[in-house]
């Protein structure tokens, strides 16, 4: 067993030292002392020569919520600040939240994700968690708490493919929109002749529609009434429309229009819930006509 003394930097951000320990073999591996201390030297030459950078005793929990939290999670986008608060209280934090980010090591991490693929968790669900840890540990060694990422050594088995995608014909697409009524019936027209993602529809104003020119401008998206610029740059574009999106437009626009006013909006003004849309509208209109991949 070898023990030695270590720098450490403390909660409060002062420096100490802290008595460490780990086995380092048994007697039958050394049986001599001057063995041992053989393999503890080469084991604290970073520690005796002065180059060992002192490491933080802060735990997982408290660095996420106090320092990694308040600077990091605000740059984030809306949606992506609502997952990885989602990721962090049902996942990483009861998982990691006592541990200290020194202590930390790629075995742990490791099999922390493998533990959740052979929990059913998807592979993209579990590539998410990596990708948490690995930002979250790598602000902290930016930062001089640690002086690696131990995410980064980790790995995750070759993604296998998913079922095939359903597409849905035109003739379903048409019945479809049958058993719909307006917003829903237009907002599915819509996504299927525009490709546009739910939160961009759910964002068009009408200032972004040139009908003379039959050009569409996607500029905003919407996430649970936030908005926010398109998901990547090249998501931020102009788009030609053709005479049936035309139509539909036209027949939606009101009398009077102003460039700000949105497409789809509630009484208030105020933009749709992409949720509440398909759990009132798509989601029964689609189980009754016997559309497949609903769920």
């Amino acid at each position: 067993m070898a023990r030695w003394w270590e720098d450490v930097i403390q909660a409060d951000g002062t420096l100490g030292r802290l008595r460490r320990s780990e086995v380092i073999g048994t007697v039958a591996e050394f049986p001599t002392r001057r063995l041992a201390m053989q393999v503890l030297s080469q084991r604290l030459g970073s520690v005796n020569n002065g180059k060992a950078r002192p490491q933080s005793v802060r735990a997982f929990g408290d660095f996420v919520k106090d320092d990694w939290m308040p600077v990091v999670l605000p740059t984030l986008k809306y949606a992506t600040q609502k997952h990885y608060r989602y990721m962090l209280d049902v996942h990483l934090i009861p998982a990691f939240g006592q541990r200290q980010l020194s202590e930390l090591t790629r075995e742990e991490l490791q099999s922390f994700l493998g533990r959740k693929l052979k929990g059913g968790l998807s592979w993209e669900t579990v590539h998410h968690f990596k990708c948490g840890l690995s930002k979250i540990l790598g602000a902290a060694e930016e930062w001089g708490y640690i002086t690696e990422n131990a995410t980064q050594k980790t790995k995750l088995p070759r993604r296998q493919h998913g079922t095939e995608k359903i597409v849905l014909t035109p003739v379903q697409v048409r019945n479809s929109v049958t058993a719909l009524n307006d917003p829903a019936r237009s907002v599915t027209l819509l996504s299927v002749l525009t490709g546009l993602r739910v939160g961009e529809l759910l964002a068009l104003r009408w200032g972004s529609i040139d009908s003379n020119a039959r050009m569409l401008r996607v500029c905003e998206t919407v996430y649970d009434g936030h908005f926010d610029q398109p998901k990547t740059k090249r998501s931020a574009r102009t788009i030609p429309i053709g005479t049936e999106t035309a139509e539909i437009f036209a027949a939606l626009r009101p009398a009077a229009v102003d460039a700000r006013p949105l497409v789809f909006a509630t009484r208030e003004g105020l933009p749709l819930e992409r949720w509440n849309l398909f759990r009132k509208h798509l989601k029964p209109a689609a189980k009754k006509l016997g559309l497949p991949g609903v769920t």
